[in-house]
């Protein structure tokens, strides 16, 4: 059985990317997931991105790697990573997609570890989120 792991970070919006390429990282991410077994959420609220990550700890540190480096976002910040023991938070959603319209991101990314995690899920009820997600 391999270990799973979940993963927080907040990025913000590249200069010279649009919001609108928020539509084909949901797009591309999703099949993407599926195949790697990772469940995730992605917020956004304009400028910032906040993704939870949860899965094998393999994948997942692979998929970080590569959002770390993604020319659309900038100052990538890991905010939680640790073994992961629970149930799913997601419910194996590939992606849950949600929007944030006001400042609510502020307190998850001033926190760090299990903190900042319970502060988004916290957020949940909040959020603009698809309508068939229903809890984390």
């Amino acid at each position: 059985m391999t270990e799973r792991c979940q993963l927080l970070y907040l990025s913000r919006l590249a200069a010279d990317s649009s919001p609108a390429c928020v539509a084909e990282i949901v797009r591309a991410a999703r099949p993407q997931n599926k195949a790697r077994r990772i469940s995730s959420l992605l917020v956004f609220d304009g400028w910032r991105f906040c993704q939870y990550l949860e899965g094998d700890a393999a994948a997942v540190c692979a998929l970080a790697d590569r959002i770390r480096v993604d020319p659309r976002h900038t100052d990538f910040r890991q905010l939680h990573q640790g073994v992961f023991t629970g149930p799913p938070l997601l419910g194996g959603r590939s992606l849950v997609y949600a929007l944030s319209y006001d400042d609510s991101l502020d307190g998850v990314e001033e926190a760090r570890g299990p903190e900042a995690v319970a502060l988004l899920a916290g957020l949940l009820p909040a959020l603009d989120r698809e309508p068939e997600f229903h809890g984390m």
